[in-house]
């Protein structure tokens, strides 16, 4: 061996067992794992894209006499960044659970902006109806999420999002972390929580929504957990709520993509070196009464008193572009459609715009509010969670890096190394209807049929989101409705929202309004649906 052999073998050996092992993985800070970041910058997209991105699916379905371009993409897409901007003007005041919370300022000002919008565009009846908001909003005053272990620097995780819990004492845990995967019973079977911080592994099956770790937090609480940690697996760092991931009285906390990777990857390490990983939580909340939320009603008053409803929601958690930006900017479009037709519609236009569903109901007290109008409505439609680009995880990585590969080399580490990709057309939309015949759900069809939106192979009995009091009035209700991974988000911000997507989805319900106004009654009422 020459000398520069030797040299090099020297070498190879340090790395291996020489000095270089004090700061192996199991004595390095965080036993090697780098420490995550902040919260995800809101202005640049947490999926991959770069600039030969396709982006989204050119849409093609513009009605022919939209001469005023009501239902140009474009268009609704500067009323979307507008509806965020009052979430915004929230944040930047320093809320920290901050959107247009119903019965909060931001929640007031979208509403008048909104009405404002239809008066502009000859809706002269427009009006904001305030309405009580009947259960207590409850909101953060201060909370920690902060991770310990000897040797390394506390972690205090940037996304950690305190949720209601059904008390409002200050709520203090401190243990050591034990991660329960997704937290069913077997899992759980064979896991001692008690005394200990429980860490989910919270994957969104479309969404929060959707995912089977509702519920799970408060099973971890009766089995003796003193703090939940649910981490969802999802792009970036974002801020995420939900109150189906709540407890009872311990202290449980939401967590984006990379803290709960960090999260995940730490404890499997620190068990393998044998050291333990405690979690301090500290919570501090206050529940609002006596809050007034609002709704706003406009007409296009049509050839019959009969009733055709659209509906949206204003309010939001975070930015809340497609829940409910979207929705809400493509209902505004509509209303400037309809209203400079030269003819009129054959059934009466009601536009309602829903105080919200997230915490102070405003389809509730409309209704209550207007029992002739539902007396009258033959249909209403609600317009939510229209337009977001479909967005996928490819591939999911330790944020310390994995084991060597087959070619001998590790695999990388690093946060953004769990990829998630997007693709050219919207997310999915459940097409339901309830109380409706066979012939709405035809109706419905169309949406992928003859619009290029790509809806749920079959219609379903059900309607989740503002709906529900409608439904439980017996009004025959439909729509298109979806939730991706950015849902109850801090990632739900404009640069998801599709503006041919937008397009899309207006061309939609322009017809289906048109086909819903001109149906006999008969054959759009149809059964409830069986009881649960």
């Amino acid at each position: 061996m020459g000398h520069r052999g030797l040299l090099a073998a020297i070498a190879a050996l340090a790395l291996i067992g020489g000095p270089a092992s004090a700061q192996s993985p199991s004595n390095a800070p965080w036993f090697g794992v780098p420490t995550p970041g902040p919260v995800s910058a809101p202005d640049k997209p947490t999926f991959r894209t770069g600039p030969g991105a396709y982006g989204p699916a050119p849409a093609h379905v513009r009605p022919k006499d939209d001469a005023r371009g009501s239902l140009k993409g474009e268009a609704m897409m500067a009323d979307v960044r507008r509806i965020v901007d009052f979430s915004l003007e929230r944040k930047r005041a320093g809320d920290l659970l901050y959107g247009r919370i119903s019965g909060l300022p931001a929640e007031k000002a979208v509403v008048d902006w909104s009405v404002g919008k239809l008066k502009a565009s000859g809706l002269k009846d427009a009006h904001a109806e305030p309405y009580p908001s009947e259960a207590p909003l409850w909101l953060p005053v201060s909370f920690e999420a902060r991770v310990t272990s000897e040797g390394s620097p506390d972690v205090v995780l940037a996304s950690a999002m305190p949720i209601r819990n059904r008390t409002v004492k200050p709520a203090t845990a401190e243990g050591p972390l034990v991660f329960v995967g997704r937290g069913s019973p077997a899992e759980l079977a064979n896991i001692d929580v008690r005394g200990k911080v429980a860490v989910v592994n919270v994957v969104p099956d479309d969404s929060l929504f959707a995912a089977r770790e509702k519920g799970v937090a408060r099973a971890l609480e009766r089995l003796g957990a003193v703090g939940v940690i649910n981490a969802v697996e999802s792009p970036g760092n974002l801020l995420f709520y939900d109150n189906r991931y709540g407890c009872d009285a311990i202290p449980c906390f939401l967590v984006g993509g990379d803290d709960g990777a960090f999260l995940e990857s730490v404890i499997g390490r620190a068990a393998k070196a044998g050291k333990p990983v405690r979690m301090k939580l500290s919570l501090k909340a206050e529940e609002r009464t006596g809050l007034t939320a609002w709704n706003g009603v406009a007409t296009i008053p049509g050839k019959s008193k009969e009733v055709v409803i659209v509906n949206a929601h204003a309010d939001a958690w975070f930015d809340g572009a497609d829940d409910n930006a979207d929705g809400l900017a493509v209902f505004l479009g509509l209303a400037d459609y309809f209203a400079h037709r030269k003819e009129k519609p054959a059934r009466t236009l009601v536009f309602m715009v829903s105080g919200g569903h997230h915490t102070a109901i405003g389809a509730a007290a409309f209704i209550k509010a207007h029992p002739e109008i539902i007396a009258n409505t033959v249909l209403v439609m609600n317009l939510e969670h229209l337009a977001q680009i479909n967005v996928t995880q490819a591939a999911r990585t330790d944020p310390g890096g994995g084991a060597p590969g087959p070619t001998g080399q590790p695999a990388p580490g690093g946060y953004g190394s769990g990829v998630w990709t997007a693709n050219t057309t919207e997310t999915t939309k459940q097409a339901g209807a309830v109380n409706a015949t066979p012939f709405v759900w035809a109706l419905m069809g169309k949406a992928s049929k003859q619009y290029g939106v790509v809806t749920s192979y079959e219609p379903t009995p059900s309607a989740p989101g503002d709906l529900g009091a409608y439904i439980r009035a017996g009004v025959t209700s439909a729509q298109l409705i979806s939730s991706e991974v950015y849902y109850h988000s801090s990632g739900d911000t404009p640069s998801t929202i599709s503006v041919p997507g937008l397009e899309r989805a207006a061309a939609f319900y322009a017809g289906f309004i048109e086909d819903v106004a001109k149906a006999p009654r008969d054959k759009l009422k149809g059964p409830p649906p069986p009881r649960p």
